[in-house]
């Protein structure tokens, strides 16, 4: 409702198609910013820039191939967990205090039970759930 999406992808892992439902669903068209969150200072000139625009951030940029992440972990853990803290800071810097993390239940491992609930012990079994 009057809010504006921004897209800040390094596109290594992500689908034209996501990014129009994105538009269908919001009824707008989605900026664009092909941006790695691994260059922060790519990534704090852009939240600087911008901050009067940011409100918020949805954070669902993650390499996330559980296989992958077995045979290149310290790749999944640079960008998903490096990504992750730039972000942070910048958002810390340009005063942007509310995010949205989407996660993944594979932190649960193999669950005994579904629907994985919250309170089920964290149990990875992977570079990726780590």
């Amino acid at each position: 409702a009057g809010y504006s999406v921004i897209v800040l992808d390094n596109f290594v892992n992500s689908s034209e198609r996501a990014l129009q439902r994105v538009s269908e669903i919001t009824g707008k068209e989605v900026e664009r910013h092909e941006l790695d969150l691994k260059d922060l200072e790519k990534l704090r000139g852009f939240f600087h820039a911008n901050s009067s625009r940011i409100l918020c951030v949805l954070h669902c940029a993650a390499l996330k191939a559980v296989g992958e992440s077995v045979q290149k972990p310290l790749e999944y853990y640079e960008n998903n967990i490096g990504g992750s803290i730039n972000l942070f800071r910048c958002m810390k810097e340009t005063g942007v205090k509310s995010i949205v993390f989407s996660s993944s239940a594979t932190v649960y491992g193999i669950p005994s039970t579904v629907p994985i609930l919250e309170s089920f012990p964290v149990c990875a079994t992977n570079a990726y759930g780590r």
